[in-house]
């Protein structure tokens, strides 16, 4: 390493005036640029820092849905156990036709078990989905008498009720081809 001396500072001022091949120029303490003695600005290189001539993008994400399983209700719940559980009953699992008021069978149904949570909501959500199923109006159309739990018969099918299901059969194929 070599030693070579640094630059030595001075707080001169500068002479008040210099001359120049246009001219005396005054020095007043302000500083006055003149266009013609501007330099053009120099060129900035074109990729100062290595990086990426381009500019990134800003677009946002689309924010990230939660990964929650999706909840259940209560009464879902009980409703399935429910129809799990009338499934022991050939009748309620070949969908035949039941009879008129089954709704109090499976109400004593319920109670003799002590099922508990299956309350009126539950057990009407239960037969409404069963009975608006299309293998059960199929069996509504096709079939001529009613039948209880325990398979014993207990009614015929009017033809208005055959009627009934067989338009609900016909806008089903035609809402959902």
């Amino acid at each position: 390493m070599t030693d070579t001396p640094k630059k030595t500072l001075t707080l001169n001022k500068k002479p008040a005036s210099t001359t120049t091949t246009t001219g005396t120029i005054s020095r007043t303490g302000k500083r006055i640029i003149r266009r013609e003695d501007l330099n053009p600005a120099p060129a900035k290189p074109a990729n100062p820092k290595g990086k990426p001539t381009s500019k990134p993008t800003n677009k946002k994400k689309p924010a990230r849905k939660p990964t929650k399983k999706p909840t259940i209700a209560p009464s879902d719940l009980k409703a399935k156990e429910l129809n799990d559980r009338l499934n022991a009953f050939p009748v309620w699992l070949n969908f035949q036709p039941l009879a008129l008021g089954i709704d109090k069978d499976v109400f004593r149904l319920v109670n003799d078990e002590h099922f508990p949570g299956a309350s009126k909501k539950v057990v009407q959500k239960v037969l409404r989905m069963h009975t608006h199923h299309g293998r059960y109006l199929a069996a509504l159309v096709q079939g001529n008498e009613r039948y209880q739990l325990d398979g014993v018969v207990n009614g015929a099918i009017s033809e208005p009720e055959r009627q009934w299901a067989a338009e609900k059969i016909k806008t089903r194929q035609t809402n959902y081809p």
